[in-house]
């Protein structure tokens, strides 16, 4: 169960992560280590036409600049105000000190309560700052060569077996009443780390908790990790294992590092499970479950009524002479049942791997379907960015995050003139694909979560198929048994007997596969799915409520991502 599900989650964060990162004001690290500024927005965005009541947003980044170890240097924080309210002035709330205007002339004053009031002028606004107080996740990282851990400073130059193991700590947490007590519950991080890596120096790498990609010349690894989720989840380790840290090992010749830079952000649990079928589904699935367990409870108890009545048989079976004709008839019935459920099993378990292996097929056209609706999605946009340019419209490059608004400034400005009535054959096209575009998503979402539990219904009903045929087995057992009895009764005790140990393997078989089918498949879900729903829905409403690490107003929503830069490890000259 742990491979297939930690599978999808990693493609889920990493799309997530990735995608979110290009939703701002994208930065780069200088030489000297201070992000510096790429120009990925306009510098100013007047003459918006933002709903009324729409609040301004804050994005942003806080760049970590770390030693080797990942102890913490330097951090510095940068920020876009979007100004989507368009107003002359904006009141932003903030932490940071030594407060700079990286992308305009505006300036502030201070209103009290860490308030800067920025003489805006329509504009967006692009600052960053100074600030001194503990992280929200913390990360450590630690070496060794050949199994002993040595210093960063140590392993340059050196040769051999290296280690490097990122191991993270999640700090933010929100105490919320879960099943009538108070449980910790953390902002549920998603953590991408990256290194690249000179093959000259570095061979036979691996990771644990991440993907390769090696170009011949460098080796780029990617780990991804979930510290606190677990936890928040209330999950056991043995159903499910969520990442916590990520590990690189590698033959080296020199030891020599470059920058390992980390992502970390929570964009994962906020406002992404609204809606969810499949969650609800989990609901059914719990009945189920409760169904199977009470129908194995009760077979459990009929096959120990068995036993116990074949030993009452063994000693009175003077008796039970008159009625071996009767029981052998129920014999009979009883062993058709179990031969037809036997069968019944096998057609079932067929059907599974069938479905398995065409959920297989359809998840491995996933990426292909995704990459190319994405595609078309750019070259749309593209063409749209074009046919305005041509009449004449100058806007910003358009992307899915913002060609509506962008569309929907130009149809306010241009009213019915021809080059409204194009930015709307443009803005509804576009609409409509994106309508398609979520929808493939989503679509691919499923079929990847189908495609976990087809997986794991394929191993479910072949350890039914396999309690089944023993079923079956015990009850020719028990036939056979019977009808030596009735055939021979001077024979009764040793058949008896005999038919009674055969209910004992029975009943023992039956125990087995409660204890490692039916008992583990509903202990997989902690005995219910209540309140793993209610931890998912206090993951998502924590998440939601952490936005801003330097600090931000009530009337502005926000959205925060840290980035974490080591410096390099080289030998000195």
């Amino acid at each position: 169960m742990k491979k297939p599900v930690v599978k999808v989650m990693s493609l889920t964060v990493c799309a997530v992560l990735t995608l979110g990162s290009l939703g701002g004001t994208v930065y780069a690290m200088n030489t000297a280590g201070n992000p510096a500024p790429v120009e990925s927005a306009p510098t100013t965005t007047a003459a918006k036409a933002a709903p009324a009541g729409e609040k301004n947003i804050k994005d942003e980044t806080v760049y970590v600049l770390a030693r080797a170890d990942g102890s913490v240097e330097k951090i510095i924080v940068s920020d876009w105000v979007q100004n989507t309210r368009g107003g002359d002035t904006i009141h932003d709330v903030t932490q940071l000190t030594d407060i700079e205007n990286v992308k305009g002339n505006e300036t502030y004053t201070l209103d009290g309560d860490n308030t800067c009031v920025w003489d805006a002028r329509g504009n967006d606004i692009y600052y960053q700052g100074s600030i001194d107080r503990e992280l929200p996740v913390s990360v450590t990282v630690s070496y060794a060569l050949d199994g002993a851990p040595i210093t960063p400073e140590e392993l340059a130059g050196k040769s051999g077996k290296v280690a490097i193991r990122f191991d993270y700590a999640n700090h933010q947490y929100e105490m919320v009443g879960i099943g009538g007590k108070q449980e910790k519950i953390y902002v549920p991080f998603a953590i991408l780390t990256g290194v690249v890596l000179d093959n000259d120096v570095f061979a036979n790498v691996s990771v644990s908790n991440g993907k390769i990609v090696n170009d011949g010349d460098r080796t780029i690894v990617a780990g991804l990790a979930l510290p606190g989720l677990q936890d928040s989840l209330g999950l056991g380790r043995d159903a499910l294992e969520l990442p916590e840290y990520v590990e690189i090992t590698a033959d080296v010749e020199g030891f020599a590092l470059e920058t390992t830079v980390t992502l970390v952000a929570n964009g994962l649990f906020s406002g992404e499970l609204d809606g969810n079928e499949k969650l609800d589904e989990l609901d059914d699935l719990d009945g189920k479950l409760d169904e199977l367990t009470n129908a194995m409870e009760q077979l459990m108890d009929g096959s120990s009524r068995l036993y116990d009545g074949l030993c009452a048989l063994l000693d009175s079976s003077k008796e039970l002479v008159a009625g071996i004709d009767q029981l052998a008839a129920g014999a009979a019935q009883l062993k058709q049942g179990a031969d037809s459920l036997s069968a019944g099993a096998g057609r079932l378990q067929s059907g599974a791997a069938a479905l398995s292996q065409g959920l297989d097929q359809l998840a491995g056209q996933n990426d292909t379907l995704n990459g190319g609706a994405a595609q078309v999605f750019q070259s749309l946009l593209a063409s749209a960015s074009a046919q305005l340019q041509a009449a004449g419209l100058q806007t910003p490059e358009l992307t899915a995050e913002n060609y509506a608004q962008v569309l929907e400034g130009v149809i306010a400005s241009a009213g019915d003139s021809p080059a409204g009535q194009q930015a709307a054959a443009l803005k509804a096209s576009l609409d409509s694909y994106n309508g398609f575009y979520q929808g493939l998503r989503q679509y691919t979402a499923g079929v990847a979560q189908a495609q976990a539990g087809a997986a794991e219904l394929n191993t479910g009903i072949g350890t039914v198929k396999n309690g089944a045929d023993s079923l079956s087995a015990g009850a020719g057992q028990l036939y056979d048994g019977i009808l030596t009895m009735k055939n021979s009764a001077p024979a009764l005790i040793d058949g008896v007997t005999q038919l009674r140990d055969g209910a004992m393997e029975l009943s023992d078989g039956l125990l087995e596969f409660n204890e490692k089918g039916v008992q583990k498949l509903a202990d997989a879900f902690g005995g219910g799915l209540d309140e793993l729903m209610d931890r998912v829905d206090a993951v998502k409403a924590v998440s939601e409520r952490y936005n801003s690490f330097s600090g931000i107003g009530d009337d502005m929503d926000g959205q925060v991502k840290f980035v974490w830069r080591t410096q390099s490890v080289r030998a000195e000259d």
